[in-house]
């Protein structure tokens, strides 16, 4: 599950002029249509802010090979989910940045 989908959970500047841009799951995703909606809502949130003047001016050397928006997960998706979360890596290499899954187990 995310939360508060319209905020950036946690933004990292990259040595190599790009961001790390951190979505948070603290417990499984939720494969409801209102689960789904949070979660695509969460990632537009990112996919905008990767867009806006304030972002370029704190990482100017951002590319979509650099920029990178990574949901922390504490376990796999579902296969459900995972083939949500490959269509949401297309939407996000189509806006200029990389997506990627980090599992962190307890």
């Amino acid at each position: 599950m995310v939360e508060n989908p319209h905020h950036i959970d946690i933004l990292g500047a990259r040595k190599d002029g790009g961001a790390d841009l951190v979505m948070v799951s603290p417990g499984p995703l939720d494969e409801s249509p209102e689960g789904q909606t949070l979660l695509l809502d969460k990632v537009e949130t990112y996919l905008k802010y990767i867009h806006t003047p304030g972002f370029h001016k704190q990482c100017p050397a951002a590319t979509p090979q650099n920029t990178h928006v990574v949901l922390l997960m504490r376990q796999e998706p579902t296969p459900f989910m995972q083939q949500l979360l490959r269509q949401v890596s297309v939407w996000v290499a189509d806006n200029d940045a990389s997506f990627f899954v980090r599992i962190e187990r307890e």
